[in-house]
């Protein structure tokens, strides 16, 4: 073989080589085959504005300060309720080197704004940032550089103060501990669905509607149906990215309301059915995003329940009457446990000892092994189960909180372990007949 011909067969095996990394590397990235609009390059900021034209200069005024270049750069501002031409007006200060949609809607309501915005985005990506909020000067590059057609990017996201000092943010937080890695859907629960601190690929993001009967939790249903419908995969920025949602706490903003029946049972309950709704559909790994979701939702009903103990038992009945697939009553209960029970392998005197207390109280039971639950559940009856929350034998410091603990009277291995772990909270045999 010439010299000439080992050249040329070496070119030929590199070239085929490099066809096969190239199949290697996008086999993986699956778009809708129903998806045929041409979407510019780019990224697509919605904004909806509907309260304060001074944050939403601020805002504003962070976009304008983007080191991407201008030309791959739309805003889609839309002003919604009553302040929206007195909005509008100052967003004319800004952006003049960008693409600006800037649409009004009559309505004060931000998942119909938001689907206006997606309606009319015209780029590859699409990114959310709320009025009250501001983004770091590289937020966009940053994003934009680790973009793919079928990947959520995910940024830090931090919280500030009304005047921009930096605060304790347990989001920041979940940021760093997830930070440059990869992991399940179910690890990222907490950033997945907020509305913040993504970029998300217009191919998923259009096809997805807000809910504009939720008066909250509406982020939370919208990226659960998007992680569920098309499972794209999830990049987090590493940890010394300077690409940083800053997210303005104020006391009257959404996620800072008070404990009432409203926020917390009513609204709760509705996106815990819409998302109820996504979870018989759903397959692995978004089957258990969406129970962590529901689960978080049911926390914060808990904080309610255990400080209105006269609508204990309402509340039992509102949500078997949902006709949910899938409920947590442990966690719905985890906050208002008022007596312990330590049950060892007499599970049959379950329902015995929750008979000496009255319909509306709420009984911790300490789990002697991980089977103790499943066992339970198929012993006693629905109604008795449902007043029940757990915790394993190794929860010492719960039992302190608790002005009593029992245990079936001749149970003797629940006697021992009363007197074996027992933090001087009062320690009551129940005869079991």
């Amino acid at each position: 073989m010439s010299h000439y011909d080992e050249l040329l067969a070496e070119i030929v095996a590199e070239k085929k080589e490099w066809n096969r990394f190239v199949d290697r590397t996008f086999e993986s990235v699956k778009l809708p085959t129903w998806f045929d609009e041409s979407m510019v390059r780019g990224i697509s900021v919605i904004v909806a504005s509907h309260d304060s034209e001074d944050r939403l200069a601020a805002c504003l005024a962070s976009l304008d300060a983007q080191t991407l270049d201008a030309s791959l750069i739309e805003w889609v501002l839309v002003f919604n309720g009553e302040k929206r031409e007195q909005l509008r007006d100052v967003s004319e200060r800004f952006g003049r080197d960008v693409t600006v949609h800037r649409l009004l809607e009559e309505e004060a309501n931000v998942s119909i704004a938001r689907n206006r915005g997606l309606e009319t985005a015209t780029r590859q990506f699409v990114t959310f940032l709320d009025e009250d909020d501001t983004f770091s000067p590289t937020y966009l590059e940053r994003l934009f550089s680790a973009a793919l057609p079928d990947r959520v990017v995910i940024a830090d996201i931090q919280d500030v103060d009304p005047d921009g000092n930096a605060l304790g943010s347990p989001l920041h937080r979940e940021f760093e501990r997830l930070a440059g890695g990869e992991w399940a859907y179910e690890q990222m629960a907490q950033l997945l669905t907020l509305n913040a601190c993504k970029l998300i690929p217009s191919v998923y993001a259009k096809h997805i509607r807000y809910e504009p009967t939720l008066r909250s939790g509406e982020d939370v249903v919208y990226f659960s149906t998007l992680f569920s419908t098309y499972a794209p995969a999830v990049t987090v920025l590493p940890p010394d990215t300077d690409a940083v949602y800053f997210r303005q706490v104020r006391d009257n903003s959404v996620s800072r309301q008070g404990v009432s029946r409203e926020f917390s049972i009513r609204q709760r309950l509705a996106v815990i059915k819409a998302l109820d709704e996504l979870l018989i559909q759903a397959n692995d790994p978004s089957r258990r995003l969406i129970e962590r979701k529901m689960d978080a939702q049911t926390s914060m009903m808990s904080l309610y329940v255990k400080d209105h103990p006269d609508e204990r038992a309402a509340i039992r009945e509102l949500v078997v009457a949902t006709g949910l697939s899938y409920f947590s009553f442990s966690i719905l209960n985890q906050h208002a446990a008022t007596v312990g029970l330590i049950v060892g392998e007499n599970l049959e005197n379950v329902e015995r000892l929750v008979g000496n207390y009255p319909d509306e109280s709420i009984l911790r039971v300490y789990l002697l092994s991980p089977f103790t639950r499943g066992k339970l559940a198929e012993v006693v009856r629905p109604e008795v189960f449902r007043r029940l929350t757990f915790a394993n034998m190794t929860s010492v410091s719960n039992w302190s909180l608790l002005p009593e603990v029992c245990y079936s009277l001749g149970d003797v291995r629940a006697a021992a372990l009363c007197a074996e772990y027992m933090l001087g909270t009062t320690v009551r045999a129940v005869p079991s007949a």
